[in-house]
């Protein structure tokens, strides 16, 4: 096969995984039912025209794009996350550029590709209707748009200008993001200062003034009205927060025997393949984003800690972390870009290249449809809402309660498809309450002391519908088949 040939053949498999990554969070955003947190920022900000507000449930361009698209198509789980799935587009596009611009290889790019986007820790936030796909999408632009000019594809100025957009507006998407986003563009702009040191001030206000004014515009009020309290969420200790990831990224899979040897495996020949390249000074015209990319993660660990440290500000955890993993992937994708120099550099090259398609391969086997890792017991509230739906037609219920971890995405079933229940709340009234939705788990005993019967359990979750034994034994004809 002549190279022009091999080269369209690797774009075009390169292309279908990118197609078959996007129809799989296209799917996902229609099947799986709406969440606590996806609900809440529905329920609370977006209905209630609150999105400009500043809470740390509220991530603002998510939802001014979340009230745009409900109010143009309707209330649905789907048009929820039509903002978050115009971030998975982004995130799959930076991601299929970035692995054009590391290698030619087909293998390589295949393989970094996969777990770039694959991680069902970062797919679940490509589909919630959250903010955080949206900021990890924005975030990838910004690195590969200057990784681009870097290698003279565009004027530097104007990539500094560009990055700097893209780093405000996944600010916007996500306050998280903000600590990643400035150690970025001072690393953009100390490699532009170096190549165009007689043009730093211009280059300074091109990394600073457009993602500064996005901001302003988008943002700048909600975060002129912070409130202490919103940020209670994060971790301890920087074990808690990379122990997060890891658990996140290896989550419920067949291949579950391989899960303690997956990052260990790619950590260890990763890292002699490293030491070999230092220790034969290989030279490679990528090595610098590899650099880059360890440099900043290794800045937004410093500068997380340190907060942490002097201010009481909260580690990173679970989806506050979501950006390290790609962090960590761009470095591990450049060193398996570098071509090897001998018969043992292409063994341990080879080495660590099979530990990521190891780590591919699992990625690929936690494909999931129907619920998120961060909120799985929400997996069966749209179905339990066609049963509520159906007593109210057929049985005449119209007080509904429920415990926290349903209410408020069955409120938002409600609104999207009004019955003539009531607003569902968590005070169970003996009097009133005809159906008690309760969740098993988190509030194991909400049944204890009530003399209700259960006449329903979800097949999944630990969703349970409960009512008086006299109503409960009439109920049945609702339960879904």
């Amino acid at each position: 096969m002549s190279p022009p040939a091999k080269a369209r053949y690797s774009r075009s498999i390169l292309i279908g995984v990118a197609i078959f990554a996007m129809a799989w969070a296209i799917a996902r955003a229609a099947i799986q039912s709406i969440t606590i947190d996806e609900a809440v920022t529905f329920n609370v900000f977006v209905f209630e025209r609150r999105y400009l507000w500043y809470a740390a449930n509220n991530h603002i361009l998510n939802s001014i794009l979340m009230y745009g698209f409900t109010k143009l198509l309707g209330i649905s789980q789907f048009t929820t996350r039509l903002p978050a799935l115009i971030g998975a587009a982004l995130y799959i596009g930076a991601a299929y550029r970035l692995c054009r611009l590391l290698t030619t290889a087909l293998l390589v790019q295949l393989t970094v590709f996969v777990c770039l986007v694959f991680n069902p820790f970062v797919f679940d936030h490509l589909v919630a209707a959250r903010g955080y796909g949206l900021a990890l999408a924005f975030l990838m632009w910004a690195m590969v748009y200057s990784a681009e000019s870097y290698l003279g594809q565009y004027p530097l100025v104007v990539a500094c200008a560009v990055s700097s957009l893209c780093a405000g507006m996944s600010v916007n998407a996500n306050v998280s993001f903000a600590f990643v986003n400035a150690v970025l563009m001072v690393a953009i702009f100390l490699c532009a200062r170096y190549q165009r040191p007689s043009e730093w001030i211009r280059l300074m206000a091109a990394c600073t003034v457009p993602g500064a004014g996005i901001i302003t515009i988008v943002s700048g009020d909600a975060l002129l009205h912070t409130r202490p309290g919103e940020l209670i969420y994060g971790a301890q200790s920087l074990g808690e927060t990379f122990g997060s990831i890891l658990q996140s990224s290896l989550f419920r899979s067949p291949l579950d025997f391989l899960a303690p040897v997956v990052f260990p495996l790619a950590g260890i020949t990763g890292l002699m393949w490293l030491l070999y390249l230092l220790r034969r000074r290989a030279k490679s015209r990528i090595a610098i984003f590899g650099w880059a990319a360890a440099a900043i993660f290794a800045a937004t660990i410093a500068i997380h800690w340190t907060a942490f440290r002097l201010f009481g500000l909260l580690l990173p955890k679970d989806r506050t972390a979501l950006f390290f993993f790609p962090l960590l992937m761009i470095v591990a994708g450049v060193l398996a870009s570098i071509p090897p120099l001998s018969p043992l550099g292409r063994y341990l090259r080879a080495s660590f290249l099979g530990a990521l398609a190891m780590m591919a391969v699992y990625f690929l086997s936690c494909l999931r449809l129907t619920y998120f890792k961060e909120w799985y017991w929400d997996a069966d509230v749209q179905k339990t809402y066609t049963v509520l739906s159906c007593l109210n037609r057929e049985h005449q219920v119209t007080q509904v309660t429920s415990t926290w971890p349903y209410r408020s995405a069955l409120n938002f079933y409600q609104i999207a498809q009004p019955t003539s229940i009531q607003a569902i709340d968590e005070n169970f009234d003996p009097e009133q309450t005809q159906v008690y939705v309760v969740d098993t788990l988190h509030t194991p005993d909400a049944l204890k002391g009530k003399d209700l019967k259960i006449f329903y359990r979800s097949p999944t979750t630990d969703l349970a519908l409960a009512a008086s034994p006299s109503l409960a034994e009439t109920y049945t004809s609702c339960k879904p088949r």
